[in-house]
């Protein structure tokens, strides 16, 4: 029987002993958007800093309180999600000096 269930919100869990600085997906936070029948156990979680869907085993990730909002996000990739959030963050201005260093 799943751990999780759909829209359930969760938080991944750390790796102790990362290898090259940590694990630096831990403690990110997204909404469960698929149950994985195979292979069981598990599950796809849209995180909700990059709407990057993303596959783990339900024993790396852990519930977060009840009462946390889902807030269902596009079907976009985290390059679309930077832009609607600085369209967002933008509005209602007439000029805007946004710089991105890559």
């Amino acid at each position: 029987m799943p751990k999780f269930n759909k829209y359930d919100r969760v938080k991944v869990l750390d790796k102790p002993n990362w290898p090259d600085g940590g694990y630096k997906i831990a403690h990110w936070e997204g909404t469960i958007i698929e149950i994985v029948k195979d292979p069981a156990g598990y599950v796809v979680m849209q995180a909700d800093k990059t709407g990057y869907k993303m596959l783990f085993h339900e024993q790396e990730l852990e519930p977060l309180p009840v009462g946390t909002a889902y807030e269902p996000t596009t079907d976009h990739d985290g390059a679309s999600g930077l832009i609607d959030t600085l369209r967002q963050k933008t509005k209602g201005k007439s000029s805007v000096d946004v710089r991105l260093d890559l």
